[in-house]
């Protein structure tokens, strides 16, 4: 076997595990439904990365930012400084939130939480792979924590604003076929309070069917605020539509 079709596989065998990873991860914990966290919530002492990675992720990003739409972190300064101010209680992991740019970014316990399934899948290539293979896997293993702190934080901005601002080699990625559809399921998984949706490393969620399908007012929303739109669809009229 050649070494491109060993890279191949280690590239493909990352990838695969990697999107099923997080999307399971962001379902069962970022997301978690309130009946887990209140089992979790019974034992702090052994649960606690998980709690402040639902926190974090759900109550922070989810419920008490981006309230206004999906591309519009606080409504007004007042609503930064409250939360900011409640966060800086929490003390460290509070501080933590608030250096992640409130959640938008990977960081502290979230980023353990979300790497260490990865973790046991690097010996596991080790010993079977080839290291050509092993070194390929590496990569496509580590794409979802890259893709939730540098990719994640311009989903949540106008596409033109992310193609003026973003590093010229992520702007290229943002307007890559791959990169447009990342902003759509994001972009639902949001709309509809994060049930479905959950990966940014796309493909478990359509095989585990957590994907819901965007509709003509989903489209009238993206265009409103400057998501980019199926590269097979009119560009709708733009009206006045609430998110």
């Amino acid at each position: 076997m050649s070494d491109l079709i060993h890279v191949f596989l280690g590239l493909v065998l990352g990838y695969v595990i990697a999107s099923y990873i997080e999307s399971f991860m962001h379902e069962y914990v970022s997301d978690a439904r309130p009946k887990a966290v209140r089992f979790w919530q019974r034992a702090p002492w052994l649960f606690r990365p998980l709690i402040n990675t639902h926190f974090s992720h759900h109550t922070i990003h989810h419920v008490r930012t981006f309230r206004g739409d999906h591309v519009t972190q606080f409504r007004d300064e007042e609503e930064k400084t409250k939360l900011t101010e409640e966060l800086l209680q929490r003390g460290k992991h509070g501080v933590t939130i608030i250096k992640g740019a409130f959640a938008t970014k990977l960081h502290g316990e979230g980023a353990f939480v979300f790497v260490s399934p990865l973790v046991i899948f690097f010996p596991l290539f080790y010993f079977t792979l080839k290291p050509i293979a092993f070194l390929a896997g590496c990569v496509t293993l580590l794409l979802p924590p890259f893709m939730s702190h540098f990719v994640h934080p311009y989903l949540h901005r106008p596409f033109e604003e992310g193609q003026r601002t973003a590093p010229r080699w992520l702007a290229w990625f943002l307007r890559t076929r791959y990169g447009r559809a990342i902003y759509r399921n994001h972009f639902l998984h949001h709309r509809y309070g994060g049930v479905s949706n959950f990966n940014l490393v796309l493909g478990a969620d359509y095989v585990r069917r957590r994907t819901r399908p965007y509709t003509p007012k989903d489209l009238e929303v993206m265009a409103r605020i400057g998501m980019p739109l199926p590269e097979d669809t009119a560009t709708p009229p733009v009206e006045a539509v609430r998110g």
